[in-house]
């Protein structure tokens, strides 16, 4: 008997630290140690292959569902050939099913303690935004990879440009929302404060509004429709006075002025928008059948002479990548990769089906939000997913396989 226990001290001492370490890798993807030409770094895909391995092989329905979609991927990959952009595409792939998996198991083991991990994560995303603010931006940066910004964006963080250091910080909100963190006003407005006034990053500042507005529609009454309506009149306001001078306060005086200019005429919200319109175009008329991963730039060619009126041109980025999450997968995967707003619609209702405001709000949110350049790999969604996943389990244990 003592020897099983001095066993499974010595198991627990040895996982615990790789748990750890595990997440430091999601919540800090773009840490760097050696150059590989990519934003996201794969360190947290190549500990879920190791800790694949170790765990004893069980999978809820929503996780054989995630491992049909990747299994596409395979078969896409082999058509498609391989290549620098497939093999990207593919590790994205990979990543959702192998990292929310192993989320599930190493969260299921209950051996580490998530909310005060969450709490550690905000501080230290905040701490370095503030810092680059208030001393240099580029403190910290030899930590990644590449990092980019101007002098009219915010701060990078532990980010390569202040629209995913923005992005992080509205992940780093709904993992508070869906946790038991103590003092959560507190940390939620860090990360508000992080996205205004660190990141000033439009997208992410858009992503709050959409996230107000789902909330708005899920729990409509008297006093919620009366505080946001004068919030999402006030706010573009307030905001573009307070940043005066960046680019995020053009793009709100631009909104309060004519709302039809954000897409015709930023370059950069024009090419984005246009990455999904034509992905979304392209997984129609092929008949929602995959195009797999090398095709993206002929077809956006021969589709951009017919929208000169519209597309800015000289702006818009050809370069083999899709700069959509859901744009990307479904016009590569074609029809599989409906298996993704499935599984989330599976366990955003396991986890709130006695809650349907909720189940409605997430499931809304993480949907649209994921149509925008956040890559289906994104190590945060792919926690999102399991972290979803573990919450159901931990509320409804029977309901599981």
């Amino acid at each position: 008997m003592s020897s099983i226990l001095l066993n499974n001290k010595v198991n627990l001492a040895v996982k615990k630290p790789i748990y750890y370490l595990y997440f430091i890798f999601i919540f800090f993807p773009y840490i760097s140690f050696v150059n590989l030409g990519t934003d996201m770094q794969p360190y947290a895909l190549l500990l879920s292959l190791l800790l694949f391995f170790l765990f004893r092989k069980s999978f809820t329905h929503e996780q054989v569902l995630i491992g049909l979609f990747f299994l596409s991927s395979v078969f896409i990959l082999f058509i498609s050939g391989l290549s620098f952009i497939s093999m990207r595409s593919f590790f994205n792939y990979a990543s959702l099913f192998f990292v929310s998996y192993i989320v599930f198991k190493v969260l299921k083991t209950e051996r580490i303690n998530f909310e005060s991990f969450l709490k550690i994560a905000i501080l230290v995303w905040f701490a370095v935004g503030l810092l680059q603010t208030i001393f240099d931006k580029t403190l910290l940066n030899f930590l990644i990879s590449g990092s980019r910004t101007t002098d009219n964006r915010g701060v990078v963080g532990l980010a390569p440009e202040p629209t995913f250091y923005g992005i992080v910080f509205i992940f780093l909100i709904m993992f508070v929302l869906l946790s038991n963190v103590k003092n959560k006003v507190f940390y939620i407005s860090l990360c508000v404060v992080g996205i205004v006034f660190l990141a000033k990053s439009s997208m992410a500042f858009l992503f709050l509004f959409i996230f107000l507005f789902y909330y708005l529609l899920t729990h409509a009454n008297f006093k919620y429709i009366l505080i946001s309506t004068v919030a999402l009149f006030l706010t573009p306001i307030a905001v573009s006075n307070l940043l005066e001078g960046s680019r995020l306060a053009f793009l709100l005086n631009r909104l309060i002025d004519d709302p039809t200019k954000l897409v015709l005429f930023d370059a950069s919200l024009n090419d984005r928008f246009f990455h999904v319109y034509f992905s979304m175009k392209g997984f129609f008329t092929n008949f929602m059948i995959p195009n797999g991963y090398s095709s993206w730039n002929g077809y956006v060619s021969s589709q951009l002479p017919q929208y000169l009126d519209y597309v800015i041109i000289e702006w818009f980025s050809v370069g083999g990548r899709i700069m959509s999450g859901y744009g990307a997968a479904f016009y590569e995967l074609g029809l599989f990769s409906l298996l993704i707003p499935l599984v989330i619609l599976k366990l955003t209702y396991n986890l709130f089906y006695d809650d349907l405001k909720k189940f409605f709000l997430y499931f809304l949110f993480i949907n649209t939000i994921m149509f925008s350049a956040i890559p289906i790999g994104f190590s945060f969604f792919a926690f999102f997913i399991g972290y979803l996943g573990y919450l159901g389990w931990k509320k409804n244990r029977s309901g599981y396989v």
